[in-house]
């Protein structure tokens, strides 16, 4: 009696054992997988220990992946990211002083001779590196960044494929923290008080300055409306994929109320004095009323689609509509935005930041 009662106790056992095990070979490994620029599907089978970030405006990308704390323990080669006034990474990670940089024109085997995990670029490489990378079996990533929506939909792919969804919605939670407040301020503001704005990049080529627009669709143009103005140049720009040069007359024409000077790869402040003492400029109302501002920066401009882009919104509407930001702290704000955007602890970092940026808009109150 106990024989027949034991021998199918132990073959259900057995058919436990056997399906338990059958489900453990049937679970995947866990694995983290996005869709990028272009519209590609990219699984990695684990972590990212050795990245690249590849190609010319490697900035972008950098910018996006310092975001996450996984950086500080990748094994990482950068491109060049210096635009001239710095470079804002090795502070972060400052082994990235002691290493050769990446050439931005390096050649798809060179990349592949790294043997990344992966490699990050703008997505305005895929054909010519992205594309050749995949025939080579390297895993690449591909990021535009050019506008804000790009930002928010890059930043949630970047996290699942980092395998850290969690960091991606606090990224865009703070981002959204300063944007509400700068979308309710503005919208308070009458249509007939609405300012006029210009914004400027300035390049100097053999003692000629010249005078450049964004395009409608770029991250500028988007700024300018953003904190509740009007950017006078909108639809000027017919090349639309890059700034295009603008002659005085069409600036005299457009006789804005604020006109903003930047300039990505030098201090924008002797710009400013070259307005300001030109008989020619004189007469634009923006001159007589002292309204021609140095754009921000400290490492790098805050006036472009860099993580930084926020600060700079934050500077532009506080300088467009003082009356409605006047209890706008801009140091604090800078101080906060590497506290919690990059994680920086070091005061002494900290306050190289700041001071670098006090700098840069130091002769806006001359």
């Amino acid at each position: 009696m106990k024989k027949r009662f034991l021998i199918p106790i132990m073959l259900l056992c057995s058919s436990l054992l056997f399906a338990q095990a059958v489900g453990e070979r049937a679970t995947p490994a866990p694995v983290q997988s996005a869709v990028d620029a272009n519209g590609r599907t990219l699984t990695l089978d684990g972590p990212v220990k050795n990245i690249l970030i590849s190609n010319k405006a490697a900035i972008m990308p950098a910018n996006a992946l310092f975001l996450f704390p996984e950086v500080r323990d990748m094994q990482l080669a950068l491109a060049k990211t210096d635009q001239g006034l710095g470079d804002f990474f090795s502070l972060i990670r400052p082994s990235l002083n002691q290493q050769a940089r990446l050439s931005q024109t390096a050649s798809v085997e060179e990349l592949a001779a790294h043997s990344p995990d992966l490699v990050l670029l703008k997505a305005t490489h895929f054909e010519s590196t992205a594309k050749k990378l995949d025939q080579l079996g390297v895993k690449n990533f591909t990021m535009s960044l050019e506008t804000w929506s790009e930002w928010q939909s890059e930043i949630v792919q970047l996290g699942a494929l980092l395998g850290n969804p969690g960091r991606a919605e606090e990224i865009l939670s703070l981002y959204h923290e300063r944007l509400d407040l700068i979308k309710e301020r503005v919208s308070q503001i009458p249509a007939s008080q609405q300012k006029r704005v210009l914004l400027l990049q300035a390049d100097r080529i053999d003692n000629t300055t010249s005078y450049k627009v964004a395009p409608d669709s770029w991250m500028q143009t988007w700024m300018v409306e953003a904190c509740g103005a009007e950017p006078v140049w909108k639809g000027a720009n017919k090349a639309a994929a890059g700034w295009s040069t603008v002659s005085f007359e069409q600036i005299a024409a457009w006789n804005p109320d604020i006109i903003v000077l930047i300039s990505y790869s030098t201090p924008t402040a002797s710009y400013l004095d070259g307005i300001y003492s030109s008989p020619i400029w004189a007469e634009l109302q923006a001159v007589k009323d002292r309204a021609v501002f140095a754009s921000p920066h400290d490492l790098m401009n805050y006036i472009q689609p860099v993580a930084s882009w926020v600060l700079g919104l934050q500077w532009l509407a506080q300088t467009t509509y003082p009356d409605s930001f006047g209890d706008l702290d801009m140091k604090a704000e800078v101080a906060r935005f590497y506290h919690d955007f990059y994680a920086i602890e070091d005061q002494a970092i900290i306050e190289r930041l700041v001071d670098a940026y006090t700098t840069s808009v130091s002769a806006n109150s001359r």
